[in-house]
């Protein structure tokens, strides 16, 4: 329910409002369209993409891809981040995080950057785009996503429950009309 609340109330975190599409974000740093897909090598994992939940443990990739021509020569560096206080993500959502990974500045050139990390415990992590606009300036944005949380799994066995109780439910209503018929 926090995890939840955060998101929900935390605009400077939350606030580019990514759409996605299958398992790819879309997200906009400054006046720059981006794609950011998630990769885990795990065994059964291999060929599937990720956006806002990586369900297993241990190495992780996101890659980021202009969607715009003209991006080649801008910089653009990336930091993963690990959420460190819940208060502060409540109250104040940039002090929240803590980096753990840096990736150096850098031109999209070829048009494809990424982080890769192995991440060991279960959590609220965050990956920060920062890029150079057509100005100079920087302007970054935060995507917000969570590592080791099997939502697939979570969500079979809240449905197996809930065709469990369903299945009892509609056995006592017969069970009930059976006793008033005789």
């Amino acid at each position: 329910m926090a995890a939840l609340c955060g998101l929900v109330m935390s605009g400077t975190v939350f606030a580019h409002a990514g759409e996605h599409h299958s398992q790819n974000c879309f997200a906009d740093v400054g006046d720059a369209r981006l794609r950011l897909s998630g990769y885990q090598f795990q065994p059964g994992l291999e060929n599937e993409h990720f956006c806002r939940v990586f369900p297993e443990l241990g190495q992780i990739i996101i890659a980021v891809e202009p969607l715009q021509e003209g991006l080649e020569n801008r910089q653009i560096a990336l930091e993963l981040l690990e959420l460190s206080s819940w208060t502060d993500w409540l109250l104040n959502a940039e002090k929240a995080f803590a980096v753990i990974k840096q990736q150096p500045a850098k031109q999209f050139g070829a048009g494809l950057v990424s982080i890769q990390q192995t991440i060991e415990q279960r959590g609220v992590y965050a990956l920060k785009v920062i890029m150079q606009d057509d100005a100079g300036h920087l302007r970054h944005q935060y995507f917000v996503f969570l590592v080791g949380i099997p939502v697939k799994k979570i969500l079979a066995v809240l449905a197996g429950f809930l065709l469990l109780g369903l299945g009892f439910a509609w056995s006592r209503k017969i069970a009930a009309k059976g006793e008033r018929a005789a």
